[in-house]
């Protein structure tokens, strides 16, 4: 079960991907990848295109069976979709919806505006908590013990491994998003995108995702995002709502 799991892993980080590839990053024999592959085709998690040595790719299987497991949870793709939709039709902008999974927020829905975004965000794609407005909008509404732990290990800022963020000016920052209900993240020029996010609470009162609206640096200004900053929160809060009349 574990090999075939880690399987699925690198077939969606290389995909499409031939068996020989496969096996040669994964340091497996040949045979063994290619019995595992068929399991899974068999199963529906993988699919090949039809050449003489094919190449792998994951289905939707994957997205539907996690889609369920997070409705069961929280109803919070029921709730959102609609207001994503309005929130993209009334901006023009890209609407992503992001769930916090540990340390790093995994973007479960994305509605594309007509506007320009530079960066395109697969569903499924994950990323640090303060890489994103979503991901720092959930980070500062985390409970005090968890943020403590979150704030011991370094963070270095988006694309670089190198540029560690302070722990005090991301303290700062935290704070700041607290008392204004939103998060905003400036990218560094026509290449980089810019969104402003709020979060989304579960029954508790626990932030377990985060609304954003993005769209390319070089049009998004932090003007621009403070301007779009309450319909975000507006939306978001709209979601807290439909979630709680599901329960």
């Amino acid at each position: 079960m574990g090999l075939a799991l880690a399987v699925v892993e690198r077939v969606a980080e290389a995909q499409p991907i031939g068996a020989s590839d496969l096996a040669r990053r994964m340091d497996l024999p040949k045979a063994t990848v290619h019995r595992v592959l068929l399991a899974l085709e068999a199963y529906g998690w993988l699919e090949r295109d039809g050449g003489v040595r094919p190449r792998w790719s994951v289905t939707v299987r994957p997205i539907s069976i996690a889609g369920r497991a997070i409705e069961h949870k929280s109803g919070l793709r029921t709730a959102a979709l609609s207001i994503m939709d309005a929130l993209r039709a009334e901006t023009g902008e890209t609407v992503h919806l992001g769930l916090l999974q540990g340390e790093k927020i995994l973007l479960i829905e994305r509605i594309d505006g007509v506007k320009s975004v530079n960066i395109f965000l697969p569903v499924g794609t994950s990323w640090d908590l303060t890489w994103s407005s979503g991901g720092k909008a959930v980070l500062a509404h985390m409970p005090a013990d968890q943020l403590a732990v979150f704030m011991q290990s370094p963070r270095y800022r988006r694309k670089s491994e190198t540029d560690v963020i302070p722990p005090e000016e991301l303290a700062a920052e935290l704070a700041q998003i607290r008392r204004q209900g939103f998060a905003i993240s400036v990218g560094g020029g026509a290449s980089f995108s810019s969104s402003v996010g709020a979060p989304i609470f579960d029954s508790q009162g626990c932030a377990l995702a985060g609304l954003s609206i993005s769209g390319a640096a070089n049009r998004l200004r932090e003007r621009q995002l403070m301007e779009l900053a309450p319909r975000v929160v507006e939306a978001a809060r709209r979601i807290n709502i439909g979630m709680a009349l599901q329960t």
